[in-house]
């Protein structure tokens, strides 16, 4: 009977070292994605897919990642071209880029351009009015300026520090703040934890939900940082449009309302009738 307690305790230890390790497990970070290395001219001549179109990472022989060239607007195999800002260009800097959701990321030279701080922005743009100033970062499609997780004062009032590809940087907020007159604090899409003051037009659906089947959508374009653009949107299948309502067309995944570009004021006010080319339909657009 003495040795009873002894022998509970041999046969829990186990268990007990199995629950530790799993609660160790689900705090240790998500291992963080391969970094594609910038090769010589001679290893990416001896690669038959360097430069090759693709359709993702099986398409690309090792290192290379497929990426999508939102400035050349197309997807082939490549390595990181900077790993520096001096290897860029005097008008550019040296960002990293993510390839697809689990992908290698890579180095890329972008443009210095002339957003300002909380303003948005793109990561990979043509346009320098789409990209930010010089010592700015663009996380989250915002502008901020370099920060410390640790530290929230080394982000000015109305900001967060929060960690991105090239190290934690500033994005704005207006939680718990008053906006301008005419103005609502929204959360614009693709942007998380991100919120900005902005001039609602369409319908502020993050005020008022969108009905059951529909979402929200919210945008905000960096040629109008004071002005988003909202409406409830029914997505849909193109292969068989059907589901979308009289008066709609099923495109780009969404149903949109129809519109005739000869009739004038064919679309709400703030949105204009445009078709993305000759092959889709006239739709009502925000008019960004």
């Amino acid at each position: 009977m003495a040795l009873a307690p002894m022998l509970c305790l041999l046969l829990l230890l186990p268990l007990v070292w199995l629950i530790h390790a799993a609660m160790l497990g689900g705090l240790r970070p998500a291992p963080e994605a391969p970094l594609v290395p910038m090769l010589s001219p001679g290893e990416r001549q001896s690669l038959m897919s360097y430069e090759r179109p693709c359709s993702g990472r099986k398409d690309c022989e090792p290192p290379l990642a497929c990426f999508f060239n939102a400035r050349s607007k197309w997807r082939y195999c490549t390595d990181s071209r900077c790993m520096t800002d001096q290897q860029c260009a005097e008008d550019m800097v040296c960002r990293t880029l993510e390839t697809g959701k689990g992908g290698p990321r890579l180095r890329q030279c972008t443009l210095v351009g002339v957003r300002k701080e909380g303003e948005p922005c793109s990561d990979m743009s043509s346009l320098r009015e789409a990209a930010c100033e010089r010592g700015l970062l663009c996380q989250e499609r915002r502008c901020g300026r370099p920060c410390r997780v640790e530290e929230p004062g080394s982000c000015p009032e109305g900001f967060f520090c929060r960690e991105g590809l090239d190290g934690p940087s500033c994005l704005p907020t207006c939680e718990g703040r008053m906006c301008p007159e005419g103005q609502d604090c929204i959360r614009p899409n693709s942007e998380e934890g991100v919120s900005v003051c902005a001039q609602v037009h369409g319908q502020n659906c993050q005020q008022t939900p969108c009905p059951g089947g529909q979402e929200c959508s919210m945008w905000n374009a960096f040629s109008h940082p004071h002005e988003a653009w909202g409406t409830c949107i029914l997505y849909c299948d193109e292969a068989s449009p059907s589901g979308c309502p009289e008066g709609f067309v099923c495109e780009i995944g969404a149903c949109r309302k129809s519109c005739d570009p000869a009739v004038p004021d064919a679309c709400s006010p703030h949105y204009k009738c445009h078709r993305y080319s000759e092959k889709y339909a006239w739709t009502c657009q925000p008019d960004m």
